[in-house]
């Protein structure tokens, strides 16, 4: 049984929502389809930059830059929007929260692009068309790998070619620590790597993580010990996915309170799991 990068990201978040989510969940599918649609539309408005980079120029002022950098961005995140509208188990809040967000985050992006791209332009006394690939490197996004000795599966949202050398590279929306990675995104992102690298005949020795609230990208280097805490991730999990072992209850308030499965833990908590 193929283990996917997805129940390695849900084992570090919570081992017991990895379970509960096996055992219970019926509206697993229509999560996974509302993260797919709007990772989709980040894929779509970071192709559209790309492109309309290539128009702006040393002359252009910011503002121009700006305006030049937005051109369409609308028309992405509204059809994004009227595709998450069709799914009836999303709440009208639920979807205007999504859109404020994607709103804010492209807002974010595109003045940071047209800042640095302006720099770029007047420093190198080169046009749009000219810097492009500072800032978009030649990329593969969420490329679908499967490794059958490591018995894992899953797509990793960006992969970066630079002189001959690939990059793992994985885009979180929530915020990241003072210093360094959260632990559990340095295994994603190991096991992204060692897919790659069995995908692509290829070593690597560094990944990176894009923190896009804060438009801060971190690095990871790919280290034997963070390989070790992946075998024993994917170990646990095969524990929980093929041997139906329950896991203990870990609790952290804050992730407590914005998992789905909070009053299942807790109704059933006394120091051992009862699901049954």
């Amino acid at each position: 049984m193929m283990i996917s990068i997805s129940s390695i990201k849900e084992y570090l978040f919570c081992p017991l929502r990895l379970y509960l989510k096996q055992q219970l969940d019926e509206d697993l599918k229509n999560n996974v389809k509302l993260n797919k649609t709007i990772k989709q539309a980040r894929i779509d408005l970071n192709d559209l930059f790309q492109r309309n980079i290539r128009s702006t120029t040393q002359s252009m002022t910011l503002e121009e830059i700006v305006e030049s950098l937005s051109r369409n961005s609308d028309e992405i995140i509204n059809s994004t929007m009227i595709m998450l509208e069709k799914d009836n188990s999303i709440l009208q809040e639920e979807l205007d929260e999504i859109k404020k967000d994607l709103i804010k985050e492209t807002t974010f992006n595109i003045n940071l692009l047209g800042l640095k791209s302006q720099k770029a332009m007047n420093t190198l006394k080169k046009e749009g068309s000219e810097i492009v690939e500072m800032f978009f490197p030649t990329s593969m996004y969420s490329y679908l790998i499967r490794d059958q000795s490591l018995e894992v599966i899953g797509s990793c949202d960006k992969i970066e070619i630079i002189d001959g050398r690939y990059y793992p590279i994985d885009i979180k929306t929530a915020n990241p620590p003072l210093q360094g990675v959260w632990d559990g995104d340095a295994i994603k992102l190991v096991a992204n790597a060692m897919l790659i690298e069995q995908e692509f005949d290829t070593e690597i020795f560094v990944g990176f993580i894009d923190y896009i609230r804060i438009a801060e990208r971190r690095p990871v280097v790919m280290d034997s010990k963070l390989r070790k805490e992946l075998f024993k991730t994917i170990h646990s999990i095969k524990e929980i996915t093929e041997d139906g072992i329950v896991p203990e209850i870990s609790i952290t308030k804050q992730k407590c309170e914005k998992c789905e499965y909070n009053e299942i833990c807790h109704e059933n908590y006394d120091g051992t799991v009862n699901l049954h």
